[in-house]
């Protein structure tokens, strides 16, 4: 897989270079919205919420764990790390988050809904409508704004996601 040795540095690709990531749901199996900030996290390292994120990202890796991020935090990611890094390296990192994780779309219907959600950042509200739209038992968020709203989908900080649900 071209991106495996690129993203072996994060601690989440080492295990399944050319792995086939399709694996059938299960009843028993979670699905989660990751938030920008929890991709990032692991992505760029940042300690000490990078333990968490890597964890939930490799769950995903290993099919124990649906995850799941919005059209728009593909933007975002690659962005943020392109800024960070450069831009071969968002290229990567964005592959291999396309190969192994799955993209909720975004349309004019659920941007409609997220003006009518009760949460003040749009950006939080267009991910509620997303995460429902899917399915996900969880949105995962290090946001604390975003963990106090109220949400049609529940949100959990990484930490306490890994702690109580993994």
């Amino acid at each position: 897989m071209k991106t495996s040795k690129n993203m072996m540095s994060h601690g989440f690709g080492e295990n399944f270079q050319g792995a086939s990531f399709a694996s059938p749901l299960t009843a028993l199996q979670l699905i989660v919205l990751l938030d920008t900030n929890v991709i990032m996290d692991a992505l760029q390292e940042r300690s000490p919420f990078d333990i968490p994120a890597k964890e939930i990202l490799m769950q995903g890796q290993s099919g124990k764990l649906t995850c799941l991020f919005t059209a728009n935090a593909a933007t975002d990611i690659f962005y943020l790390y392109s800024k960070a890094r450069d831009i071969n390296a968002a290229n990567a990192a964005l592959d291999f988050l396309l190969k192994v994780y799955k993209v909720v779309s975004i349309t004019h219907e659920d941007c409609i809904a997220a003006l009518a959600l009760p949460i003040a950042d749009f950006e939080d509200a267009l991910a509620a409508v997303c995460a429902k739209k899917a399915g996900a038992d969880f949105i995962i968020t290090r946001d604390e704004k975003f963990l106090a709203e109220t949400s049609p989908v529940k949100t959990m900080s990484p930490s306490e996601f890994v702690r109580t649900s993994i």
